[in-house]
């Protein structure tokens, strides 16, 4: 049965194929069927539901392949993934933007008909999108933005794929190493007496951090600031043309204007008001940061003049701070979190504050041999499955997030699809000598991601866009930042926790020490966050008939970098082109701190006590299973039990003054 529910991994590329034109086939003929109807027939269910109906197997597919492009070891079977994905993606738009179904639609809204809340807010969204597909606009303008769209996707999938594909990497001597541990260097690829130093981040981000050779790291941070190439930019140029064209051709001011109408912020205006009023407290805690690495960086150089810190630097003189501040051996912490134990850790946690329970399951054969499969069951039932890909390979998919592969819903034929979702990670792997161990911020991101996985799981409701991943885009992060938090609280990290030789919980004072260290340089971090997002608000807010071109965008980054850290990047750094929230987060990116004022509020629920069951259902009723089938603040002030507040946020990071993204 299991075997059965995993065919498409080991699809061929002519099976890939067939399973394309198959799909495209099944929803034209649903589409056509939802025309064919007279306006005095037309239903909810043979209209709205039809549609929504007609979007499944389609849907579940273009998941399966975007899976596959990221993680499927057969670069054939990648190439097949993307070419599979780009046919539907292109025929998708012939199909949806045909103009008889917006006729359907006027049609069935002008008869009326009694809806339950589900059921309205599926129908009230539709309408929605449709108009935001331009269907009221005339011919004319309606085709020119049809094929801009067309031109987007395929610009956008290029613009992903260059980012996955770049590979890079410096050379160095064995003395360049120096900082290093020796379980990092073993790990290298290695050239005779040399060494490579990739840009993936098991090898990037421990280098800038502990490499004690300052020209290396410069060389190693200058290459991941050209990540994508001067032709990825001026995709990205194009790609903003375009978004400009189509917001001017809908009636919006600008495309972050568009962007945010279905979310929380509602206006660009009001996502940029948030990220500037975070700015403004951010920045002077964030200068009295880069002064005390300034500081450090004299100490240790025993230099009279005042050194600056430059780009390639930070990383490196934020760890020795933090070693001096904290005396923290970041590689004695590890040996505290072996993979393993904390995977098992995290399951087991998960499960008895959710009240759910994991079985892994042994007989599916999957796209690698790493991959683990796993049931949720909660009573009597199956909430479906969750798939483990942990390790770097090549060809995979090189950062951290979880991809869903079927939503669950009630299909047209009545039956409940349980969910299938895959946590998709790239740490160390174990290896002869050495097990794979994590570092604490790697256990927050495997806390984080494993969130996102519940969040689908658990919100098994009727419609598939109702699903959990269906949420506004500037709240889909609170639960899964809200999960982050148990990664620093002392009683879990002695559940997930333990020494890789001994089994030893970490000892009181080193887990208060790293408990305590956490927000060392919080306002710097927040600040690089802020400054992003920043960037991509006034990038997607330019005036509609506003020329852009690379070069601008590559310069803008670096104004902006400097206007709101006092970072100078290298003239030729091409950090937009590297950037891959800018093809599918586009003037989105504002929601990680938007949606972590509602985190913070939602931990604080917990009283403290991360492992409390009664808080942990009352979280799994009114956060999770509800997915987005009601609005977003109506299932936190249900959860809360009162209006939400940002005080949680305004203490953890230690700032004061009102930021309350709602601004009600």
């Amino acid at each position: 049965m299991i075997r059965n529910q995993f065919e498409w991994v080991h699809r061929s590329q002519s099976a890939i194929e067939a399973a394309v034109v198959r799909a495209l086939q099944h929803k034209r003929g649903a589409l056509d069927a939802v025309i064919a109807i007279t306006p005095d027939e037309r239903t909810f269910a043979n209209t709205i539901a039809a549609l929504e109906y007609a979007d499944d197997d389609i849907a579940d597919l273009q998941q399966q392949l975007s899976l596959l492009l990221s993680v499927h070891p057969d670069e054939t079977i990648r190439t097949a993934a993307q070419a599979g994905s780009d046919r539907i993606d292109a025929e998708n738009v012939e199909m949806e933007y045909d103009r008889r179904l917006w006729t359907a639609v006027q049609a069935w809204t002008e008869r009326g008909e009694q809806l339950n809340a589900i059921d309205q807010k599926l129908a009230d969204e539709r309408v929605r999108d449709m108009r935001r597909m331009g269907f009221a606009l005339p011919e004319e303008q309606f085709t020119a933005l049809k094929g801009n769209i067309t031109e987007l996707q395929k610009l956008q999938t290029a613009f992903e794929k260059a980012i996955n594909d770049w590979e890079d990497h410096i050379v160095v001597s064995r003395e360049q190493l120096a900082g290093l541990p020796e379980r990092y260097i073993n790990g290298l690829t290695r050239e005779g007496d040399r060494f490579h130093v990739s840009l993936e981040y098991p090898d990037f981000f421990p280098f800038m951090r502990t490499a004690d050779d300052d020209t290396a790291r410069r060389e190693l941070a200058t290459k991941n600031l050209l990540k994508g190439g001067r032709e990825n930019l001026e995709r990205l140029a194009r790609m903003i043309m375009l978004r400009q064209e189509n917001a001017k051709l809908l009636g919006y001011t600008t495309h972050a204007d568009y962007v945010t109408e279905p979310r929380m912020a509602r206006t660009g205006r009001a996502a940029i008001d948030f990220i500037e009023r975070i700015l403004t407290r951010l920045q002077p805690a964030a200068r009295r940061e880069l002064q005390e690495l300034v500081d450090i960086k004299r100490r240790s150089l025993r230099s009279a003049e005042h050194p600056t810190v430059g780009f390639h630097e930070f990383a490196y003189w934020d760890y020795k701070l933090l070693k001096e501040r904290y005396d923290i051996d970041s590689e004695l912490v590890k040996e505290y979190f072996p993979l393993q134990r904390v995977i098992e850790g995290m399951l087991s946690i998960y499960q008895e504050v959710l009240g759910i329970s994991f079985r892994r399951v042994t007989d599916a054969a999957l796209w690698h041999a790493d991959a683990q499969l796993y049931e949720v069951i909660g009573g009597e039932t199956s909430y479906g499955h969750f798939i483990l890909d942990l390790y770097p390979r090549k060809g995979k998919y090189g950062h951290a997030a979880a991809f869903p592969i079927t939503l669950s819903s009630v299909r047209s034929d009545g039956v409940t699809a349980p969910g299938l979702v895959a946590l998709v990670c790239n740490f160390p792997k174990e290896t002869k000598e050495e097990p794979s161990l994590l570092a604490i911020d790697e256990v927050e991101t495997l806390l984080h991601e494993f969130g996102h996985v519940m969040h689908a799981l658990l919100s098994c409701g009727k419609w598939q866009r109702q699903n959990g991943f269906g949420v506004a885009m500037d709240f889909i992060e609170a639960m899964s930042q809200m999960f982050e938090e148990w990664a620093w609280d002392s009683r879990v990290m002695d559940r997930i926790g333990g020494h890789y030789r001994t089994g030893a919980a970490m000892p009181d004072e080193l887990k208060q020490k790293v408990i305590a260290a956490r927000h060392h340089m919080d306002a710097s971090s927040y600040l690089q966050q802020a400054t992003k997002a920043l960037y991509d608000l006034r990038i997607h807010s330019q005036p509609t008939e506003m020329p852009v071109d690379g070069q601008f965008l590559a310069d803008s980054y670096r104004t902006i970098k400097m206007e709101c850290e006092q970072v100078a990047l290298p003239p030729e750094s091409l950090f937009p082109a590297g950037w891959g929230h800018m093809a599918d987060y586009d003037a989105g990116y504002y929601g990680y701190l938007w949606s972590k004022v509602y985190a913070l509020d939602m931990y604080s629920k917990f009283g403290g006590n991360p492992l409390n069951l009664e808080v942990g259902a009352r979280y799994r009723r009114e956060i999770l299973e509800p997915g987005a089938s009601r609005e977003e603040l109506d299932l936190i002030r249900a959860f809360l039990e009162r209006a939400p507040s940002d005080a949680p946020f305004l203490k953890a990071l230690g700032i004061s003054g009102d930021i309350d993204p709602r601004q009600e």
